[in-house]
């Protein structure tokens, strides 16, 4: 190995010791704050319920008065008080009396238990009550979901549904978050024609522009540039540098082979750039380097899409994790079970296309090459082959990666 070529674990030790940035943050409304990197804690300010509140439609009572009751021997109690959600109690529970109450009504005084009104004949004035039940049965204590100084979100998460959910249960309607990661995208080459203009001979449409630029807006990065270049080098310098003032990291395909065209390495080099390395000993995409210009982070991606679809996973998706310092965001290897059969040998690691559904694993079956995207559509993971395993069989273990 030359130093400049580096198994993929050591490719990411290598960016993640330059994938650092000054923190900055913003305060965001909770309506905007999805995919965000939460930049404090959110601890609760008061119980959740603040009060004791009824799981069910029904009535409020002492558990004591209906100790005899049943089927044949209801109890009969006075109907004090009916009590919708939102509305407060005007009164205690004594011995003898009930409340008629509806689900998530705070449940009054005097009151320990709710009988729902199938067990009931759902009287106004009086109501004859058919069951017996212990104190706190289908009772909601103050606090049930959370207690007054209880951490419910930590510093460094990524705001999802769940959490933004958590944080509003808490009464939080702005939350500080980390400034987003800035990231251009360059993809290079004469070959490349925009989607929507018309090809030449010889052209294929980008697809990895735009598979790219949503693929950081899905991580939560903002993309700041997205450009597609020719094959020349001082249309590639000046983009270049115009990437590297303008964004935390720069993301670009194609130019990093050994043909008279792959120009992206050298005008690098000539720029002053530092390499971590220049290639990476997996497939699809070896050619995949990482070097720093003027202070900014450059992965160079192959220009195959499948190729730049993975590398866009292990080390686009990492460096952006470092730069957030979020650990959710870091892929992961998780085991699973391959259902298809894969017979192929390989000299490094492989990482291959597949679906996992329950920790199985199905792979395509035809359309495997790296210039191939469409046999992408429906997979959720990219499956490890380790170096120097063959014929895996069906029923075998196999590590993913979720995507």
């Amino acid at each position: 190995m030359d130093g400049k070529t580096v198994t993929v674990n050591e490719a990411q030790e290598l960016i993640k010791k330059v994938a650092v940035r000054e923190e900055k943050t913003e305060e965001v409304s909770l309506m905007d704050a999805g995919g965000r990197i939460l930049a404090e804690e959110i601890r609760a300010w008061q119980d959740n319920p603040p009060f004791p509140r009824s799981p069910y439609d029904g009535y409020a009572l002492r558990a004591e008065d209906i100790r005899d009751a049943g089927k044949e021997t209801p109890v009969c109690l006075r109907v004090v008080e009916k009590l919708w959600a939102g509305e407060y109690p005007k009164r205690e529970i004594r011995p003898g009396e009930a409340a008629r109450i509806m689900t998530g009504a705070p449940i009054p005084n005097g009151a320990d238990t709710v009988v729902k009104q199938e067990e009931t004949d759902g009287g106004e004035r009086k109501v004859q009550i058919r069951k017996s039940q212990n104190a706190y049965d289908n009772y909601c204590p103050a606090g049930e979901d959370f207690r007054e100084g209880d951490l419910l979100l930590e510093k460094g998460i990524r705001l999802d549904a769940i959490r933004i959910g958590i944080a509003s249960a808490a009464g939080y309607h702005t939350v500080r978050v980390r400034e987003k990661v800035k990231i251009a995208v360059l993809t290079t080459g004469n070959e490349l024609c925009f989607p929507g203009k018309t090809l030449c001979p010889g052209q294929i449409y980008d697809s990895s522009l735009f598979m790219i630029a949503e693929r950081i807006r899905e991580l939560g990065g903002e993309v700041v540039l997205a450009e597609e270049i020719p094959d020349e080098e001082e249309t590639i310098r000046t983009s270049l540098r115009k990437a590297a003032g303008c964004a935390d990291l720069v993301v670009t395909t194609g130019g990093v082979s050994v043909g008279e065209k792959d120009l992206v390495k050298d005008v690098l080099k000539q720029e002053g750039a530092d390499f971590l390395f220049e290639r990476v000993l997996v497939k699809p995409g070896s050619p995949t380097a990482c070097s720093v210009l003027q202070g900014t982070l450059v992965v160079s991606l192959s220009g195959n899409p499948f190729a730049a679809a993975v590398h866009m996973e292990l080390f686009v998706r990492y460096a952006a994790a470092c730069l957030l310092g979020c650990e959710d965001l870091l892929p992961k290897e998780e085991k699973g079970i391959l259902m298809t059969a894969f017979h192929k040998t390989c000299k490094t690691d492989r990482y291959i296309r597949g679906r996992e559904e329950s920790g199985r694993i199905t792979i395509p079956q035809d359309k495997e090459k790296s210039g191939i995207l469409s046999s992408m559509n429906g997979c959720n993971c990219l499956v490890k082959i380790e170096k120097g395993r063959e014929r895996i069989e069906k029923g075998e273990q196999v590590w993913y990666i979720r995507i």
